[in-house]
């Protein structure tokens, strides 16, 4: 559980019913910025631009209930853009992915409408959608074909029983929970008698049948001493205690890695760690450098916690476990790198657990933060569940329909989906009647503070509890007579070892020393500073780049950075220089704080909003544009500059992968050299001073002397490093020649000059 939960944003890809319902867009009302336009895939030609606008329609369904809708969308606009689908005043949020150029896709969610006319409104959250129609239907659930068997080949027959459960009861009953959370006055023995247990007790009249605990105290740097000792032990008695009396333990593990103390990373929390388990890799790979420091820390946190495992396993004793959880919220050290890292991860803890130290009584449940990050996935092979956490208000008893039936939709039909942490519980008719049968929930714990038991009223416990759709402890059929086959009917594939090891000797003999770069900046402004690199390995076939960066300065307006990617596009040859920058929204990276920022380098759009291809093929430059943040000082460090096709751009272990200051930006760039990993400097020299060149600015004119006849084109660039006018491309003679700027806005600007020997840069102001 993080410290503050957001509201979860779900999108997935659908067919549109032949017999929907269809509402253009453009006979919809639209307020704010909205605009109609046209487009050839459109149906009728046109289509609304959200801008930062609303559409609001009017829906008409003859019958109250639970509906389908599916906005036919188009999202060139680069990342994906969260917005807001209301309907008669209750909201939800949708996810709506990026499409290919020119093309529209579905995304679909479900709303409950009145019978007659309702008001169904798409609002602006980050706007910058185009819609071409929505659809109306009424919602037919999908069916589940759940795999008849876990992922563990090997499973105990405590785990296949566990698992049979989970699966026949799916989608026809809903098991209580609750996560425990103090154990300072907890007695062993008897779980029943846990505060938060009794909570729960005192509130609905009855036990719950599935019961949380956390082994966050079992690794880290104090799981030694006694209290947190302790702890883990009484943790492990609860599973122990809850499975004796019929129950169902689920386990979360808040790791605290190595010698750390803490899960959360700089800006999560107060206290925090700065682990990077992305150094356990072979530089610019996924595979695991078995020497590393790195992979030694994990490993051994992970076969620690697999002895807790084979303890519950060698007692009979099975469990659910969430590993790894709310994947890809940042807030959690295993989440501040890539979807592709985060997989290894999962994968190296599943087949260090089950392969290595034969752990094999485990349900896997795999708990992304929202819908969009189901693609962190390690592999249907790793896990049996599919869950996700959401925190409603106080009192507020939905059943978060549309976030079930988005995770069955990208998430699969094979697999049991569960709402794995919670405040409020869903109210029970709401979660049958809207098609949202959760496999189970579990309200965080009312101790320390957290009083998430008291966010739902007694009578509503209580009439929950009293229902038959809903297990509790006293409704589950005890371990040692249930002996019911599993009802899945689709034969899945198993998990075999497929992560991989190898050892990373050049590093282990010291070859190779891994340095990171470091740039200083100096009282950023709002244009922000580009740094810049040439030496370009051949990017065909690429479609994004990572890089790790560590923000240690401070001062900025919001607490943090926010980086973006561009490429100049070589033109010497045909006179095509052009500004390319990356689709993706760019990556926030607060004080502090470290991240691995991913740019997806497929497209991007001229001045006049048209796409275009990359040409990774004519690349001179790439431009990181650091900004965001006026007024900010302090050291930035970059490493493992990598391409998802392998090629690695630079791992700054050397001088000849450091970045140059852009010429506009070196009053703000202090420095750039090579620093140890720790942020220490190797050694700091100051940039250059710009050479001196045959580019000049007279008034509003830019003077060039050409030394010989050729090619140049003369272009002028915003100080965010966007193309604002090209004042002459084409054959020049050799001489000075005069170039007019009169029709430039006033302000600052960059002037570029490539071709006829002159490759020259300059900042000019105009009055």
């Amino acid at each position: 559980m993080k410290i503050s939960k957001t509201l979860l944003a779900f999108g997935l890809a659908a067919t549109t019913s032949t017999m929907a319902a269809q509402y253009e867009a453009e006979s919809a009302t639209i307020t704010d910025d909205a605009a109609v336009a046209t487009a050839e895939a459109a149906s009728g030609g046109k289509m609304i631009k959200l801008n930062g606008g609303n559409i609001h329609f009017t829906v008409s369904v003859e019958t109250a209930g639970t509906y389908t809708a599916v906005i036919h969308y188009m999202n060139n606009y680069g990342g994906s853009k969260i917005n807001n689908l209301e309907a008669n005043g209750a909201s939800s949020q949708v996810s709506f992915d990026v499409t290919g150029k020119g093309e529209f896709a579905d995304v679909e969610t479900t709303l409950m409408l009145k019978a007659g006319e309702n008001k169904v409104s798409i609002t602006n959250s980050w706007g910058w959608i185009d819609v071409d129609y929505i659809s109306i239907e009424p919602f037919k659930p999908k069916e589940f074909t759940l795999c008849n068997a876990p992922v563990t080949a090997k499973a105990t027959p405590s785990a296949i029983k566990l698992y049979n459960f989970l699966t026949n009861n799916f989608g026809k009953k809903t098991i209580s929970g609750i996560m425990t959370g103090n154990m300072d006055g907890y007695t062993m023995g008897d779980f029943t008698q846990h505060e938060d247990v009794q909570a729960v007790y005192k509130a609905g009249g009855k036990y719950p049948a599935l019961v949380g605990i956390d082994l966050m105290n079992a690794t880290g740097g104090n799981s030694e001493s006694s209290w947190f000792q302790t702890y883990t032990e009484k943790a492990v008695d609860i599973a122990k205690s809850v499975w004796k009396k019929g129950g169902i333990p689920a386990i979360t593990w808040h790791w605290r890695p190595g010698e750390e103390e803490e899960f959360y990373v700089k800006g999560a929390n107060a206290t925090y760690t700065d682990f990077d388990f992305t150094q356990a890799f072979v530089k610019g790979t996924t595979s695991w450098d078995t020497l590393s420091t790195e992979y030694k820390a994990l490993t051994g946190d992970i076969d620690k916690v697999a002895k807790i495992f084979l303890e519950l396993q060698e007692a009979g004793v099975a469990a659910i476990f969430r590993p790894l959880h709310e994947s890809g919220g940042a807030w959690f050290w295993w989440s501040t790198h890539t979807g592709k890292q985060f997989a290894a991860l999962y994968q190296l803890l599943y087949e260090r657990m089950v392969f290595v130290n034969g752990v094999n009584n485990l349900i896997w449940d795999f708990n992304p933060q929202d819908v969009s990050k189901i693609s962190w996935t390690p592999g249907e092979t790793y896990y049996d569940v599919l869950s996700v956490d959401i925190y409603n208000d106080a009192n507020d008893h939905q059943s978060n329909a549309s976030a079930f039936i988005d995770f069955t939709n990208k998430g699969g039909t094979n697999k049991i989906i569960s709402l794995s942490e919670n405040g409020p519980i869903p109210d029970v008719e709401k979660m049958y009647s809207e098609n949202a049968p959760w496999s189970w929930w579990m309200p965080w714990y009312e101790s320390w503070s957290g009083g998430f038991v008291s966010k739902t009223a007694a009578s509503v416990w209580q009439s929950n509890f009293a229902d038959e759709r809903i297990i509790t402890l006293d409704k589950m059929p005890g371990w040692d007579s249930y002996n019911e086959a599993n009802s899945g009917t689709k034969t899945c594939p198993t998990s075999t070892a497929n992560a991989k090891f190898e050892a990373d000797t050049a590093k282990a003999n010291q070859e190779v020393v891994d340095l990171v770069m470091g740039v200083t900046f100096k009282a950023l402004n709002d244009s922000g500073a580009n740094i810049e690199y040439t030496k370009l390995p051949n990017l065909v076939g690429a479609t994004s780049i990572a890089i790790d960066i560590e923000n240690k300065g401070e001062g900025g307006a919001d607490g943090g950075i926010w980086v973006g990617l561009a490429f100049v596009r070589n033109g010497m040859d045909d006179d095509g220089w052009t500004w390319e920058m990356s689709p993706s929204d760019g990556c926030w990276i607060n004080d502090g704080a470290k991240a691995t920022c991913e740019f997806d380098i497929t497209t991007y759009k001229d001045d006049a909003g048209n796409e275009h291809p990359i040409d990774l093929d004519k690349l001179f430059s790439v431009t990181l544009m650091v900004g965001g943040a006026a007024g900010f000082n302090g050291v930035v460090l970059f490493d493992n500059m990598v391409a998802d096709n392998g090629k690695v751009i630079s791992a700054f272990d050397d001088k000849k992968g450091l970045f140059t200051a852009a010429t506009q930006s070196k009053g703000h760039i202090t420095s750039i050299d090579l620093y140890n990993q720790d942020g220490t400097p190797t050694a700091i020299k100051p940039i250059a001073a710009a050479k001196a060149t045959g580019l000049r600015v007279q008034g509003k004119s830019v003077m060039l002397t050409a030394a010989s006849a050729g090619n140049v084109s003369v272009e002028v660039f915003g100080m965010n490093g966007k193309r604002v006018a090209t004042l002459y491309r084409g054959a020049l003679s050799a001489g000075t020649h005069a170039f007019d700027m009169g029709e430039l806005s006033k302000g600052q600007y960059i002037v570029r000059v490539k071709g006829a020997g002159v490759n020259a840069v300059q900042a000019v102001k105009i009055q």
